[in-house]
């Protein structure tokens, strides 16, 4: 490799590294500042980086990011902060393109817990439901698609009583709602309509993850924007964006907390 050639190269993987240290992104001025290299130079590499999709240049903010191309490549690249700044992205993307608050659930005997949320377009100015928070895992769209992953002598042992005390009475109770899971399964999402509340509805897809179906992506909204006629419509990006969570954590090895260990809300 020639002098000039070797350069280049350690200059790209040094305009990676800075790129990398900044989760929220970093402008053209601080990377070449803090690399160290002509702005000029600074500005062709990250053009080309950009343009093989190892890093996103937000058009608002003009601030670049490492994108998710690069952790399919490397996925070790990113700390914490950085996975969980690619994560909000995807949530973002998904409340931008449905329109509806989106987030990420997570399955905790007895109920399942919501660990992240953005909010939809609509709700920009209000106030969110607090996150975490806990949720019947029957009522629940996301608490579905997650015990629709188990063995149901599972969902029997460790839901079963949970059912039977709280969940509103059906003609055959805890096993029409195994057998209703077997529709999850095919589909690979799930609905729920009026619940956990009266006027709210959701759609949810589980992330698959290296091992297990621990985590659900999900969007909600009220029923008379959420129709059942949209369903089929907004399930694809749910299924989309769950895919990209599960990319996301497998590359990059990482576990999302749980309600016991934090949790964030990003904004």
């Amino acid at each position: 490799m020639a002098p000039t050639e070797a350069g280049l190269v350690r200059r790209t993987i040094l305009l990676l590294r800075t790129v990398a240290a900044h989760p929220e992104g970093a402008g053209l001025s601080e990377i070449a500042r803090e690399a160290g290299i002509p702005k000029a130079t600074c500005h062709r590499v990250l053009t080309v980086l950009e343009q093989e999709n190892w890093l996103t240049l937000d058009p608002g903010t003009r601030r670049y990011r490492v994108s998710l191309g690069l952790l399919s490549v490397a996925g070790g690249l990113l700390d914490g902060d950085g996975v969980y700044g690619h994560l909000r992205d995807v949530l973002r993307d998904l409340a931008a393109e449905t329109g509806e608050t989106s987030g990420v659930d997570v399955l905790l005997a007895p109920g399942v817990v919501v660990i992240a949320q953005v909010p939809g377009p609509s709700l920009i100015g209000q106030t969110l439901k607090p996150v975490p928070r806990t949720q019947p895992v029957w009522a629940a769209s996301t608490g579905r698609v997650l015990l629709a992953a188990l063995d149901p002598r599972t969902v029997r042992a460790e839901f079963g009583r949970e059912f039977a005390e709280k969940a509103p009475a059906g003609p055959d109770g805890l096993e029409a709602f195994i057998a209703s899971l077997d529709s999850v399964r095919r589909d690979g999402f799930a609905f729920a309509y009026d619940e956990p509340e009266i006027g709210a509805a959701s759609v949810a897809a589980p992330v698959r993850g290296r091992d297990a179906t621990s985590y659900a992506v999900w969007i909600g909204g009220p029923t008379y924007r959420l129709t059942r006629d949209r369903i089929d419509a907004v399930a694809e990006p749910v299924i989309k964006a769950a895919r990209m969570v599960g990319d996301l954590l497998s590359v990059t090895g990482m576990v999302l907390p749980g309600a016991l260990t934090g949790g964030f809300a990003p904004h």
